[in-house]
C-alpha cells in the first residue's frame, strides 16, 4: 500500500468527525429550510472536505484550520443573525412580494429571477392552479412561496353544504410574457380575434402590454398588464 493511500485511510475518518461536529454545532434545520447563505455555506465546507482528500499536497491540518474557521464563522454570523435584524438581513436576505392585491409584482420577480412559468410551478406546489385565486404571495428567503387566496376562493367549500363535487381542471394560459400560445388559445377553443376582442373590452393597446393572461375553468379571465394601475 502507497504512502498516498495510507494517509487518506486515516484522514477520512478525521474529516468525517470534524464536518460531523461542525453540522451538529450549527444547530438542526430541515433542508427545505435552508437559505442561500446555508446552502452556500455548505457546498464550500464540502469543497474544502474535499480538496483535502483529492489532493495530497495539501496537508491535512491546512484543511482541518480552514475547516474550523469558516465553520466557526458561519456559527458566528448565524448566533449574531440571531440577536441583530440587519445582521440577519445581510447574511439570509428578506422575504419578497410577488403578487398584491391580486396583481403579479413585475419590478421584484426580475429582482428574484422568478419566471411567469416557475411563478405557477411555485403556484402549483401550493395547490393554487389559477392566479386570480391569489390575493398575496411572498417568495421567502428559502425559495419557497407563501400564498393568501382570495376570501372569496377560502371559504365555504361543497363538502360543507353537503353538494356533489365539481370537477375542476387548472387555468389555461393564453398570454405569457407578452406572447400569444397559439397551442393553448386552441386548447381553450378560442382563436387570435377572440383575444383580440378580449384586449379591445380591457382597453388593452398590444399584446406586448401583458405579462400574463389565463381563463379559468368557470370561463373567467385573469389578465395582468406590465404596467398595472
Amino acid at each position: 500500500m502507497d504512502k498516498y493511500m495510507t494517509e487518506l485511510i486515516w484522514e477520512v475518518p478525521i474529516i468525517f468527525l470534524a464536518l460531523l461536529m461542525l453540522t451538529r454545532l450549527q444547530g438542526k434545520k430541515a433542508v427545505s429550510h435552508l437559505t442561500y447563505f446555508d446552502y452556500i455555506t455548505g457546498i464550500i465546507l464540502g469543497d474544502i472536505a474535499a480538496s483535502c482528500l483529492i489532493d495530497e499536497t495539501i496537508p491535512l491540518i491546512r484543511s482541518i484550520t480552514a475547516l474550523a474557521l469558516f465553520g466557526g464563522l458561519s456559527i458566528l454570523a448565524s448566533i449574531v443573525g440571531m440577536k441583530n435584524r440587519r445582521v440577519r438581513l445581510i447574511a439570509e436576505g428578506e422575504p419578497v412580494s410577488i403578487i398584491k392585491n391580486g396583481k403579479i409584482l413585475e419590478n421584484n420577480t426580475k429582482k428574484v429571477q422568478l419566471d411567469i412559468d416557475n411563478l405557477r410551478m411555485l403556484l402549483r406546489k401550493k395547490d393554487v392552479f389559477s392566479l386570480s385565486d391569489v390575493e398575496f404571495a411572498v417568495l421567502e428567503t428559502d425559495g419557497s412561496l407563501s400564498v393568501l387566496k382570495k376570501s372569496a376562493k377560502d371559504t365555504v367549500t361543497r363538502s360543507d353544504l353537503k353538494l356533489k363535487p365539481l370537477q375542476e381542471k387548472p387555468s389555461i394560459e393564453l398570454i405569457v410574457d407578452g406572447e400569444i400560445d397559439e397551442q393553448k388559445i386552441k386548447e381553450a377553443k378560442l382563436t387570435k380575434k377572440d383575444i383580440e376582442n378580449i384586449l379591445r373590452q380591457r382597453k388593452i393597446k398590444a399584446v406586448s402590454d401583458v405579462c400574463y393572461m389565463e381563463i379559468t375553468s368557470e370561463g373567467k379571465i385573469y389578465c395582468d398588464l406590465y404596467q398595472d394601475k
